[in-house]
Formats: C-alpha cells, structure tokens, sequence
C-alpha cells in the first residue's frame, strides 16, 4: 500500500500533463523546446494576439506546477502558496508566515529606521516609503514579495520595554509588459530564471527564464486575480 502510494503520488500532485512539465522543471530535460513555447507566447503577449484555449490552458498548468513545486520545496513554500492563491483568482488578502518579512535584512533594515526616528515613551504610530522588498537573505522573499510598505504600532509595556506591533502589507501584483516597456525601454526586461537539475550542475544558461510580464498576462486572461499580502508580527525591546 505504501509502495503503491509513493509512486502515485507524482500524479497526484502533478495531475494530467503537469507530470511532464514537472519532470522538465525539475531535471530541465526538455528545457530547450519548453522555452520556446514560452517564448513565443511571451511574444504574443506583447503583441497583444488573442490567446487560443489550448495556449491559456498550458499557462494554467505551467504556472500550477511551478506553485506546486515551489510549494513542496521548503525553501520557497510561501512563494508557491501565493502563486495558487493567485490563480485561484479571488482576490482576496493573504496572510502571509511572517518569516518571509521579518527575517529579510533589507525589511530589518527599514525596521531599524523607523525605531531611530521614534522613541517609545508614549504610544506612536509610524509608516514606511513604499520599497521592493525581496533580498537574498530570506530565499522565499526573492519569489515571493514585491514592493511594499511597512506600517508600526509602538507603545511602552511592562518592565520599561516597548511593544512594537509591525504590519508589512505587499499587493501582489507583477508589472505589466507595457509598464516594463516604459520602465526599460524592453518589455522582456525583468526575467527570472527557474533553476533545474542540469543548470545546477552546468550552469544557469541551462535554467528555464520566464518574463515576469508573462505572470501579469495571466489577469489579462482571466487565469489569475491580484490580490494584497500582508504579514503581521510582535516584538519586544
């Protein structure tokens, strides 16, 4: 019975044609002809053609597998949490694991300025610029944030020590091809490698790269829905 579960469960996981677009993802065997079906749709998608149901229903796979495998990673389960709750298409907020937020240095960063520039002797609220918030140092926070804002609630509590209440709220939504156009003069500008087995081993010219334009395309074509993520936590100083 187990054995009989374990080789089920690729299927499981990965139902229909998403079982070869995993084992591609994941070896990066197939790799070469994958990414030319994403490039030339990338391409449509600039142009602005109308996209057939096969080609809607391929990204539909391609971007639940990628959350799936993400999701099933460890290292970036938030970040393929949110890419389902982005196909899920409700639009409804999402409470991220504060860890992605509150253990990223550049958010700690902006934290620490926020304190420098408000005491805690009587209760106070403050508020950060808008910045990007992915850094290195927090893995998931690379796929997963985009810009955002931090918002704080300080206030003395027992033993003369300040309670901070910290929001970190990040609208999850990814740049458009026009934006990208206008931003860089390219619309394919902003490119994000998907690494796999081979590009591990020889380098990342053998990873799968997909526009970041390409996952705005998705609300174009009603397979995905923006939404607001928002992280919340207490400390004590």
């Amino acid at each position: 019975m187990v054995a009989s579960f374990v080789c089920l469960a690729p299927f499981l996981l990965f139902p229909g044609r998403r079982i070869v677009l995993a084992f591609t993802l994941a070896t990066g065997v197939g790799t070469p002809g994958l990414q030319r079906r994403i490039d030339a749709l990338e391409r449509a998608a600039v142009r602005g053609d109308a996209f057939e149901e096969s080609e809607k229903a391929f990204l539909r796979d391609l971007y639940r597998t990628l959350a799936t495998g993400a999701a099933l990673s460890g290292m970036l389960r938030q970040s393929g949490l949110l890419m389902d709750h982005y196909l899920d298409g409700t639009g409804d907020d999402f409470r991220l694991d504060p860890g992605i937020v509150r253990d990223n240095e550049k958010v700690r960063a902006r934290m620490r300025a926020i304190r420098r520039t408000h005491d805690c002797d009587e209760p106070f609220k403050a508020r950060s610029a808008v910045f990007h918030m992915p850094d290195r140092s927090q893995r998931d926070s690379v796929y997963g944030l985009y810009d955002g804002w931090l918002e704080v609630e300080g206030r003395p509590s027992e033993g003369k020590r300040c309670e901070l209440r910290w929001r970190a709220t990040i609208p999850w939504r990814w740049p458009s091809y026009a934006a990208l156009r206008k931003k860089y003069g390219d619309p394919h500008a902003e490119t994000f490698p998907i690494p796999n087995l081979k590009s591990v081993v020889l380098g990342q010219r053998h990873a799968l790269f997909i526009d970041n334009g390409l996952g705005e395309h998705l609300v174009t074509l009603g397979l995905a829905q923006t939404f607001t993520a928002y992280a919340e936590w207490v400390e004590h100083e």
